[in-house]
């Protein structure tokens, strides 16, 4: 049943009968050739061909047939021909050792039998890793990875492929008790695909330098070798190990060629690059260490850029000399979609000096808010302001202490807690702190920040806060609120051209296109790496122009599944965690391995984040309006109550009419919470939502009454007013005269609030 769905996808249900009655189901697909489709009746050339592409589809772990057909699957007609395109590819060529041999002490009847079990080796393989079998010559298999369907590993895919080919066909004993042995060439590059319509029967083919050197390479590898092409290396290299050959001689080649012997695969370690460039502004951050150890006594530091400057790298690059020099680390992210509970940039820091993880469960930092309890790190008193910011549940004894401060006193004292906290840790050893992306800061995170800044005279702390330009809130109203602390702002400018080039040649070796990419990046470190690793992965001088269709190049080349995933997750925000990707994309077993292979995702901790944002929003522009509004709303049920702000924001996004509703709860839940900010701004945009006026009501009421508790009265009395406008019954008409009246009692304004 499946397999008739799956032909009726791809616009042939004709043959649906003739699988059937050939037995051909589900299983057996991935073991189809071209030759079968004839023997059984499948005499278009042009649906033969669909059909193996279509199969080529699949992804190595998962066998599911699958309805989805690219748009151009879709859109052909039975009978158009199949166009010739220019495309990047990987070849291989695999034969038998010795086959002329073999032939000499074997009978004929043997010998295709021997090849018959060879080619199905070999056919099911290439298969398995999603390549396309060209065409068997004798004792060869010529097949290609890229064509018709790319991915975005293909020579990993064919070194895969050959290496399994070598492991099986050793399983091949011949009638004189001989096991098989192989030797096996791969080459890359570009190559024309076609299908020739030439001669009684149209054929798939293609042409090009790349067929004509994994052919050479083949006959210059020994018995169970696989020889690669330097262009080949490039793509494996993190995967796999290879012993060079150096520049050899092959004939049909001009000049030697470079050629390596894989060896098999590597282990793949965490290694960093070596950091290139910024050596002004290092120096000015090393003196801020050697300042605050020499002095005892802490600076402040804002590092500004645009977007992909290389604000993260440089901050990665403080840390590791940070830690070299004895201080201890602390980082927190400020993000502007995605945030779920514990992961604001200062609970993260806390959680850090507590030494438990950001993605500790409540008992492991219950414990270690006991434990500083203990130690004395943290005060008596202060436990129930810990409680609230670690999102601890509070004990019923301190609830009333709690509930009984104003927000203003709770801001005083938390900010205070924090200070506390830091500067005791700071007698121990020296901190960095660092506080990434602040232009998307909260206003209370704005206000601890300051808090921070005047206290680091007094302690072993250096602060590094990393901000755009565009939306940098570190104005003169915030600089006042420090009390004239010192500040040091450092402006990250475009990458020097030397620099740029010290950082290409660490990527890449091809000079011709080193200097197109150069230029192209104009110095921004984050758009150079990618058109890079763009450039090295297809090979072509067609590169993307700008980032947002590299982003896009790249996340195409993926296969159905991942890019399915890497979409879902872009909805879901720059952070996101695993069993919510998995929810969204439909796939419960599905991890992002191979969203990390090519660097468009890494670990963080327990999550997940795009490597950066620009690759995020890069992802999820790509998704029309329709399909972002549907996942949207899926996410939003996903999150649901537990987090009543992503479930709000997600529903906002998807242009559900439920999102007023949701925005009043998550206002309801952060002012209970006596998050004053977060509630006005929630309860702000529920109210420019609401088409139902009993919502849009309440949530002015809410407005009114959080003013009120944050000593902001007359707000308060115009939200009051304004929730006048839109009443829907007698009790919020109650409600909001009720709430000016209060303002008004507060003020000392006696007349107005009788007349109310």
């Amino acid at each position: 049943t499946s397999v008739r769905r799956w032909l009726e996808a791809l616009g042939i249900p004709q043959y649906a009968d003739t699988f059937e009655a050939n037995n051909i189901d589900a299983d057996l697909l991935p073991h189809i050739s071209d030759q079968l489709l004839k023997d059984i009746g499948v005499a278009s050339a042009g649906h033969r061909l669909r059909i193996i592409g279509a199969i080529a589809r699949f992804s190595v772990s998962d066998r599911t047939l699958r309805s989805e057909v690219p748009v151009q699957a879709q859109t052909e007609s039975p009978s158009s021909p199949i166009n010739g395109e220019r495309r990047q590819a990987t070849v291989i060529v695999a034969d038998i050792s010795g086959y002329t041999a073999l032939c000499g002490r074997l009978d004929a009847e043997q010998v295709q039998a021997l090849l018959g079990r060879f080619y199905d080796v070999t056919d099911r393989i290439i298969a398995n890793y999603g390549g396309h079998v060209i065409d068997h010559a004798g004792d060869a298999t010529l097949a290609v990875f890229g064509a018709p369907v790319a991915h975005d590993n293909d020579g990993e895919r064919a070194a895969r492929a050959a290496l399994d080919m070598h492991a099986q066909a050793a399983a091949i004993i011949d009638p004189t008790g001989q096991m098989l042995t192989l030797h096996v060439g791969i080459a890359s590059g570009e190559v024309v695909a076609a299908t020739i319509a030439a001669g009684a029967q149209p054929k798939y083919a293609i042409t090009g330098e790349a067929v004509n050197m994994a052919a050479r390479l083949n006959s210059v590898a020994q018995a169970r070798q696989t020889v690669i092409s330097d262009a080949v290396w490039r793509s494996v290299s993190r995967v796999f190990e290879a012993l060079p050959m150096g520049e050899v001689a092959v004939k049909g080649f001009e000049k030697p060629i470079a050629l390596w012997k894989m060896a098999g695969p590597r282990r793949v370690g965490a290694e960093r690059r070596t950091f290139i460039g910024r050596q002004t502004e290092l120096r000015q951050l090393d003196g801020v260490l050697d300042s605050v150890q020499e002095t005892r006594s802490g600076l402040v530091v804002c590092v500004r850029g645009e977007a992909g400057i290389g604000k993260s790298g440089l901050m990665d690059e403080l840390r590791e000399r940070a830690q070299s020099r004895g201080f201890a680390c602390h980082m927190g992210l400020v993000l502007d979609f995605g945030v779920g509970k514990g992961q604001d940039a200062i609970p993260a820091i806390v959680k850090d000096l507590l030494e438990v993880g950001s993605q500790g469960d409540e008992r492991a930092v219950r414990d270690a808010v006991h434990r500083a309890v203990a130690s004395g790190l943290i005060a008596a008193d202060q436990q129930m302001l810990i409680n609230d910011l670690l999102e601890l549940p509070q004990p019923a004894e301190l609830r009333a202490a709690f509930d009984a401060m104003d927000h203003s006193t709770r801001m005083k004292r938390m900010g205070e807690m924090i200070v506390g906290i830091l500067q005791r840790c700071a007698e121990q050893c020296p901190r960095l702190l660092v506080v990434e992306d602040i232009h998307w800061a909260s206003p209370d995170l704005l206000r601890y920040l300051a808090l921070l800044t005047r206290a680091t005279g007094a302690a072993q702390i250096a602060l590094v806060m990393t901000s755009r330009f565009e939306g940098d809130p570190l104005d003169k109203s915030w600089r006042a609120s420090t009390h004239g602390s010192p500040l040091m702002t450092v402006d990250l400018g475009p990458l020097r051209p030397h620099e740029a080039k010290l950082l290409a040649d660490g990527l890449m070796k091809e000079p011709n296109q080193l200097a197109e990419c150069i230029e192209r990046a104009e110095g921004n470190p984050l758009f150079l790496e990618q058109l890079l690793r763009n450039a090295q992965e297809s090979g072509t001088a067609n590169l993307p122009a700008s980032i947002q269709s590299l982003v896009l190049a790249r996340m195409d080349r993926l296969g159905a599944r991942d890019k399915t995933a890497l979409q879902a997750a872009s909805v879901i925000g720059k952070r996101f965690a695993i069993d919510a990707l998995r929810g969204l994309a439909e796939d419960p077993e599905y991890d992002c391995n191979a969203l990390i292979a090519v660097d468009l995702v890494r670990p963080e901790g327990a999550d997940y984040v795009f490597a950066h944002a620009l690759i995020q929003e890069g992802v999820y522009s790509s998704l029309l309006n329709a399909k972002k509004r549907e996942l949207h709303r899926r996410t939003a049920d996903w999150f649901g109550e537990g987090e009543p702000i992503l479930h709000a924001e997600h529903l906002d996004r998807a242009s559900d009419p439920a999102a007023a509703v949701a925005y009043l709860v998550a206002a309801s839940d952060q002012a209970q919470k006596f998050r004053h900010e977060s509630s006005l701004r929630l309860a702000e945009r529920g109210a420019q939502l609401a088409c139902d006026d009993s919502v849009r009501c309440s949530l002015w009421l809410l407005r009114g009454d959080v003013l009120r508790e944050a000593g902001r009265f007359s707000d308060s009395i115009e939200a009051f007013q304004q929730a006048l406008t839109c009443t829907a019954d007698d009790d919020q008409r109650c409600q909001a005269w009720m709430g000016i009246v209060a303002g008004h009692r507060v003020t000392a304004n006696i007349p107005a609030a009788m007349e109310a």
